[in-house]
């Protein structure tokens, strides 16, 4: 083919796809009832040949022939339901197609006659089969009926000189060779009729991702209701920044906080593995279990109770689900930090005065491995402060923020950013190690959630 015929080609194909996606879908039950109370139903043949005709005067025998062979065989796999040839052969009787009966069977080859043929008979000698949308409808039948590859000819029509229509269905199997010439004609009937299919699939999966994202948005809202906006954050001793950047629409990255007795905070940090729907409904079932623990007088003061709480009833609902968590208790009056850290990465305490950062380690591997390690204890640390410190929590999105080359994220680099930042705000910290991040990621989309908690001692 020139590429001109290729051009209009492509065209053709892609307006028919427009089309076919902006038309409204017609069912056989939609044409089986005209409105004709005097002329009922019956109307003289000469009128439906008078179409197959001038499809034939329009395109020519062979793109008419293959568009109505296509036509036929998608009318009858989409829209026919038989169970059996006998089946197929009664409905086409009921039709009034003609007088249809097998008279050939067996497992490759099906041959059918039919006298009467509303189609053809009394044409005379045009040295052409005729009956091309009964040829594809027979095919798309047995096609649906065999669950096989189905090839219909006419091998006898009047258009041919004959008095009766002969259909030969040819029943390919997967190993059988075939002629692997195709027709151009028939590629361009075939791909018309394939384009309806595809319209289909298409808007079916569109209707299914719009209920996917309407359920991904309910998680979202859900997730943006048990996460607190940094706002909300209470308290007469320190100051809190965070910032939560899901990879998806929603992440397992997650943080609380708690105000307690005598002025104390309790801190959580937490990252599910995973990320999307799965982790963010883990993040859920981890709010209710901390609310829970908040309405246990004095439990959110011990980090280590509340890490086995935890710990104890995510084995119970999802035993095979392993996580990261650090959670603290800030005490203003003792100017101390009690934390239990399991394998989450590690707090950073920069003792402001003195210049230096003190990392707090992770005692424990993660949340949800107490049945596979026997004395699986959380162990609880204290630290203490001074005021005007600074304390910075963040989860594993953080150093593995990669570049267009690959690179991680050098978390020393954000140990620089909090040592050089000495005499700015807590939130001016934290919003330059954002700016940070972001410029080492440059043009690369993100691989993970991110969480950044800052707070003022």
């Amino acid at each position: 083919m020139s590429e001109t015929y290729l051009k209009h080609f492509k065209d053709a194909i892609a307006y028919q796809l427009n089309e076919l996606n902006q038309q409204i879908p017609l069912s056989i039950k939609d044409i089986s009832y005209p409105i004709r109370a005097d002329l009922g139903q019956n109307i003289d043949l000469v009128y439906m040949r008078v179409f197959r005709i001038a499809l034939r005067d329009a395109y020519g025998s062979k793109l008419s022939n293959s568009l109505l062979y296509e036509a036929g065989k998608s009318m009858a796999i989409n829209h026919f339901k038989v169970d059996s040839v006998q089946q197929l052969v009664d409905y086409l009787d009921n039709l009034l197609i003609g007088k249809i009966k097998i008279v050939y069977q067996d497992e490759s080859k099906i041959i059918l006659e039919e006298d009467e043929c509303a189609v053809c008979s009394g044409f005379p000698n045009i040295g052409e089969s005729l009956c091309s949308f009964e040829s594809g409808f027979i095919a798309g039948g047995l096609s649906s009926i065999l669950k096989k590859d189905v090839k219909v000819t006419e091998t006898k029509c009047w258009g041919l000189g004959d008095e009766i229509c002969r259909f030969e269905a040819e029943i390919r199997t997967v190993d059988s060779k075939q002629d692997e010439s195709v027709d151009t004609f028939d590629l361009i009937a075939s791909l018309a009729s394939k384009a309806s299919t595809v319209i289909e699939v298409n808007k079916e999966l569109n209707y299914k991702n719009e209920i996917f994202n309407k359920q991904l948005e309910f998680a979202q809202n859900i997730q943006k209701k048990i996460i607190p906006h940094k706002d909300t954050f209470d308290s007469n001793y320190y100051k809190f920044y965070s910032y939560l950047k899901p990879f998806r629409k929603v992440g397992g990255d997650f943080y609380d906080f708690f105000k307690l007795e005598h002025e104390k905070m309790g801190i959580a940090i937490a990252d599910m593995a995973g990320h999307g729907i799965d982790a963010a409904m883990i993040t859920s079932m981890v709010k209710l279990i901390l609310k829970h623990c908040s309405k246990r007088k004095g439990l959110l003061q011990n980090p280590s109770k509340v890490m086995e709480y935890v710990e104890n009833d995510i084995l119970e609902v999802i035993p095979d689900n392993f996580f990261s968590m650090i959670y603290m208790v800030l005490d203003p009056i003792h100017n101390s930090i009690s934390y239990s850290n399991a394998g989450h990465p590690s707090a950073i305490l920069y003792r402001k005065n003195k210049n230096i950062i003190q990392l707090l380690h992770p005692n424990l591997p993660l949340v949800g491995l107490s049945k596979f390690v026997e004395d699986y204890s959380f162990i609880q640390q204290s630290v203490l402060y001074e005021n005007g410190d600074q304390l910075f929590l963040y989860t594993d999105g953080v150093p593995e923020t990669r570049n267009t080359k690959g690179q991680f994220y050098n978390t020393n680099t954000m140990l620089d950013i909090i040592r050089d930042s000495r005499d700015f705000t807590v939130d001016e910290v934290c919003i330059r190690i954002i700016n940070s991040l972001n410029e080492h990621r440059s043009d690369k989309d993100e691989d993970d959630d991110v969480c950044l908690i800052g707070i003022q001692l």
